[in-house]
């Protein structure tokens, strides 16, 4: 008799569950060995293929384990096995920028944004610091004096009292004004976040107003072309960034520049955020004198400013569809907070480890399939599903960037039996 199984299963947001149940097949007694199945003898073996399958709605979901096999495939079957995959405690690093113009009230509702975004990320810490690793930092700096000023807090579980000890007391710095060197910071943010334990999805939730700068007043060209390639240095280590820019009426080209480092932080090609005719080898020309993004390059300065690939730190393009940037409005307290809360809680791991004694044969992926939404992600090493190993399943480039949409609730894995191991 075929066996077909039918559980419950949660994947609120992504942190917690179990999200597949899976069966591995067995046939007229053959089993399936370390590198692979071997082909049974009962009558139904051709017939007798299971499928790895789930779907949720983003609260609850069916998993049923079809034997795939039809009426004729009873004398087959497939040997019920219980697999999950599990999706790792993802790391939220909260990096908020602590320059004067976070101080500056906004020209149209005339709100400073500092405390209600205090309010608003403590908030929200304190709601899901059992479900998330939270880390904290808030970063400035004066020309002349210490840059970066950077007050941080590792990641870690059941945070927020941590955090908020040293969020609270922080205001404007005084004496010289505030900068904002985010490219000296991000190194600092990505030494925390690689820290032992922090094994699940990492992200930066990144709270600016604009444009950032070196501690010097300079061309802010410069900067922004540094940023969005440490951003990008970060998303190909694995760290996303969500971008959060709050409304300031000193800062005149903050929307191309946090478009380009929400597009760099979730590996899509970002647009170029230079100001006038400041295109790539006019900034090449423009920012090679500049030290501090000159010795951002490996070899201390660009080769050649008329040398395509080497005018400018960050890669740009067009993307098919922007990532988000998100707009809190300071101004409302409660829907401040909601939108961080919902943006935070929508974050999924894009890591997927297989419980139990199972494996993946990984010389049968092309048999298998993922989709989020319904819509199928291709297998690819770089931007869609992979398997990192024999029970590691994860989605990279613009495919963890889907599952981390905030509207999107449900993911199949879909894996024949065939490709099922048992260890």
């Amino acid at each position: 008799m075929p066996r077909y199984s039918a559980r419950r299963f949660s994947v609120l947001f992504g942190l917690s569950a179990a999200l597949v149940t899976a069966s591995s097949c067995s046939a007229g007694g053959d089993k399936a060995g370390a590198g692979g199945r071997t082909a049974g003898t009962g009558a139904g073996a051709a017939a007798g293929f299971g499928n790895i399958g789930n779907t949720g709605n983003g609260a609850t979901g069916n998993i049923l384990t079809d034997n795939g096999g039809g009426s004729n495939s009873t004398d087959a079957g497939c040997q019920h096995v219980e697999v999950n995959f599990v999706p790792k405690t993802p790391t939220v690093f909260v990096l908020v920028d602590r320059s004067d113009s976070m101080f500056t009230p906004d020209s149209k509702t005339q709100v400073i944004s500092w405390d209600p975004l205090k309010a608003g990320v403590l908030a929200v810490v304190k709601q899901l610091e059992g479900q998330i690793r939270f880390g904290f930092g808030a970063f400035t700096g004066q020309i002349g004096r210490m840059c970066p000023i950077f007050e941080s807090i590792p990641p870690a579980l059941n945070n927020s009292a941590a955090i908020s000890a040293v969020y609270q007391p922080l205001g404007k710095v005084t004496g010289e004004p505030g900068q904002t060197p985010v490219i000296q910071v991000l190194p600092l943010v990505q030494t925390l976040l690689d820290q032992a334990g922090n094994d699940g999805d990492k992200y930066v939730l990144f709270v600016t107003d604009g444009e950032p700068d070196f501690c010097d007043n300079g061309d802010s060209n410069c900067a922004m072309d540094a940023v969005v390639a440490g951003v990008q240095k970060l998303a190909a280590a694995g760290i996303h960034t969500l971008v959060f820019g709050v409304g300031s009426s000193i800062i005149a080209n903050s929307g191309p520049f946090l478009q380009a480092m929400a597009n760099a932080g979730a590996s899509l090609p970002p647009p170029t955020p230079f100001s006038g005719m400041q295109k790539e080898q006019a900034t090449c020309y423009a920012c090679k004198g500049v030290q501090p993004w000159a010795a951002q390059w490996p070899s201390g300065s660009p080769a050649d400013c008329a040398t395509v690939g080497r005018q400018t730190l960050g890669v740009y393009g067009t993307a098919a569809s922007n990532a988000t940037v998100y707009h809190p409005d300071a101004a409302d307290q409660a829907a401040l907070t909601a939108q961080i809360a919902s943006v935070v809680s929508g974050i999924k791991s894009c890591k997927f480890d297989l419980g139990g004694n199972i494996a993946v044969n990984l010389d049968l992926l092309d048999q298998a399939s993922v989709s989020i939404q319904g819509q199928v992600v291709q297998l690819s090493q770089t931007d869609g599903w992979r398997m990192n190993s024999p029970t590691q399943a994860e989605l990279v480039g613009s495919a963890c960037a889907t599952w981390n949409d905030p509207k999107n609730t449900r993911i199949d894995f879909n894996f024949p039996c065939d490709i099922i191991v048992l260890k």
